[in-house]
């Protein structure tokens, strides 16, 4: 099978045995990078942007999400997907990681997120695939199964493609991986028509603070720090996704 997953959250629940404090964040370091002097080098890159100091609420997120053999289920998924995409022409090793968006400020979630459109790169410098999930989401195993699915996709897109550099090619991508997941668009149909309106003269755009504002709606864009376009949250997904829907045949 193309896709391998790596057992990544009991490494981090070890780390978070660890009383907070310097011995804590040294496990981490041995855990996640391993001695690593480069990028491609690091031991376990899904577990980089998890927050070594979390506090009790991490551990419990992690907990709940071990009951659930949330790791089984996604390599149950990922075989499944497998099986309906065109194997990617390398390796993808596939773990799970969490992410800390409820405590502290290690975690910034669009920072994070808008890893969508970096796997490519990430992929060829490590071979590694991270599917996040968030403390600030109960733990289930039907929002696992999407974000499995969707990871395997874009994997599997990029590694042929390579990462999206336009507001079009991003829309193309999120739309398509979404919909292989089973999302439906949150927009009705008014709103996806004015979302369309608004980013048709941008499609061709690779301007950073427009492709984001674009994607993620007026919320995403405040919290980024870049103009809003005046856009639902996620309006550029949902037009991607209905796109791809329409194209497939689906409403």
């Amino acid at each position: 099978m193309p896709f391998t997953l790596v057992s990544t959250l009991p490494r981090l629940r070890a780390v978070y045995a660890v009383p907070r404090g310097p011995e804590r964040f040294q496990a981490y370091v041995d855990a996640v990078v391993g001695g690593a002097q480069t990028t491609a080098d690091v031991a376990v890159p899904p577990l980089v942007a998890a927050n070594p100091m979390a506090r009790e609420h991490a551990a419990a997120a992690l907990d709940a999400w071990l009951a659930l053999d949330a790791e089984d289920v996604a390599a149950d998924v990922l075989r499944e997907a497998a099986a309906e995409l065109d194997a990617p022409p390398i390796p993808v090793r596939v773990g799970l990681t969490l992410l800390d968006d409820v405590g502290g400020g290690w975690t910034d979630r669009l920072v994070n997120d808008a890893a969508r459109f970096r796997v490519g790169h990430t992929l060829a410098q490590t071979g590694w695939v991270s599917v996040p999930l968030w403390t600030s989401e109960p733990p289930s195993l039907a929002a696992l199964r999407v974000a499995v699915r969707e990871a395997a996709w874009r994997a599997a897109h990029v590694a042929r493609a390579g990462d999206p550099r336009t507001l079009r090619a991003m829309l193309a991508q999120e739309g398509r991986a979404a919909a292989f997941a089973g999302c439906l668009p949150t927009l009705d149909a008014d709103d996806l028509a004015y979302t369309r309106a608004v980013i048709a003269p941008h499609l061709g755009s690779d301007h950073q603070p427009l492709t984001l504002a674009a994607f993620y709606g007026d919320p995403g864009a405040r919290a980024w720090g870049y103009a809003p376009l005046g856009l639902s949250p996620w309006a550029g997904r949902d037009v991607g996704l209905d796109d791809a829907r329409r194209a497939e045949g689906w409403r």
